[in-house]
């Protein structure tokens, strides 16, 4: 796949109680993790944050960018990574979702088509931070962004985007819809912890 990566880590992270990108599993950070899983199937994995000098780790294929801008949302994070992506299209995670499955990009990447952005969706629930989007959209995003309009789903209508939904084929690829996790509290992070020892961390 001729894809950019980019693993959104630069949240405020509130409800954790801690930053929670540097939190580890089974070792590694969350962080960490992701950025191995992407480096086996990109030549083009960026790691997006306010202080990327938070992260003691280097990987082939990984780079460490900073935020474009101070604001802090998501919509940033992806205006960076269109902004410095070496490649058209650019997969979107956060580094809250250390569970993903490289199987799930591939699924995706195989439906593109000729779309702005495509998303999963799982009962309903878009999973903005788990998707392609193409570079093609980034003076729009930044057109958005200098209004104050920063909420994604305020954005899609001007956008071109397909929505997966068919979780049939998801789920054959991510049986317990692993790469929907997002980890925000102290309880989710217990649970990462015992899927985690269970089926390990797919690295």
């Amino acid at each position: 796949m001729e894809i950019s990566c980019a693993i959104l880590a630069g949240g405020q992270s509130r409800r954790f109680g801690s930053d929670k990108t540097v939190a580890k599993l089974c070792g590694y950070s969350f962080t960490e993790i992701l950025s191995i899983k992407l480096s086996k199937i990109s030549s083009d994995v960026m790691v997006i944050s306010k202080d990327n000098s938070k992260f003691d780790f280097k990987y082939k294929n990984v780079r460490f960018v900073n935020d474009e801008f101070e604001a802090q949302c998501p919509l940033v994070g992806i205006i960076t990574a269109l902004e410095n992506a070496v490649n058209e299209w650019v997969f979107i995670t956060s580094a809250d979702s250390p569970l993903l499955k490289v199987e799930i990009i591939d699924l995706l990447y195989n439906h593109l088509g000729n779309y702005d952005v495509l998303l999963p969706v799982i009962d309903g629930k878009i999973y903005t931070l788990t998707g392609f989007y193409n570079k093609r959209i980034l003076n729009i995003l930044l057109d958005y962004f200098r209004k104050g309009i920063y909420r994604l789903l305020d954005i899609y209508p001007e956008l071109n985007i397909s929505y997966f939904n068919d979780v049939g084929k998801i789920k054959k690829v991510d049986t317990n819809l692993l790469s929907f996790i997002n980890i925000n509290t102290k309880g989710d992070y217990e649970y990462a912890k015992e899927i985690a020892e269970k089926v390990g961390l797919g690295i």
